[in-house]
């Protein structure tokens, strides 16, 4: 077993480097990763508040938020904020025209990454249904981890609650 942890932790290691290089050698290698979650939930998800967009992220400082949007609003132009009609004292948070061509940018890009991954997977169709079994676990377990670390920053700020609107599997690939 510890073979194995070893193994995950090592391709854990290397898909994050290899991400890393490819996000750099790509126009949205100026962003950061939260910056581009950012994008992707306001694609998938649409316009939201700021309070929305913090319920998924778990952990992370209302003003560290503010500053990942003021600089996607101000220095990139990639989102923009309107009042809220219904609510004056709601800003709502979405992708600009700009962003939403880095959005479509950001999954090209990932698309054409993932390639040397499929090739090397190949066409074994037991080998492909053992690993899609193993991902939907993984999912699920790193869906659970996620909750319970927001379930115990609730303490720290009650109004923090993990969304119950999860990102579609579509929106990340």
């Amino acid at each position: 077993m510890n073979e194995l942890f070893t193994k995950i932790a090592k391709l854990g290691i290397k898909i994050r480097i290899y991400r890393a290089i490819q996000i750099a050698d790509s126009e949205a290698g100026e962003l950061k990763d939260r910056e581009i979650l950012i994008l992707e939930l306001l694609k998938v998800q649409g316009s939201m508040s700021m309070s929305e967009l913090l319920r998924f992220f778990p952990g992370v400082k209302l003003s560290t938020l503010s500053m990942d949007i003021k600089k996607l609003r101000s220095e990139m132009d990639l989102i923009d904020i309107h009042v809220d009609k219904n609510d004056m004292r709601i800003h709502n948070i979405e992708l600009s025209d700009r962003g939403y061509d880095k959005v479509a940018e950001i999954r090209a890009q990932r698309a054409r990454s993932l390639m040397p991954l499929a090739a090397a997977i190949g066409n074994n169709a037991p080998e492909i249904e053992l690993l899609n079994k193993v991902i939907d676990k993984t999912i699920v377990l790193v869906e659970d981890e996620i909750n319970k670390f927001a379930e115990s920053k609730k303490t720290d700020r009650p109004d923090r609650h993990v969304s119950d609107q999860f990102v579609q599997e579509k929106a990340l690939v």
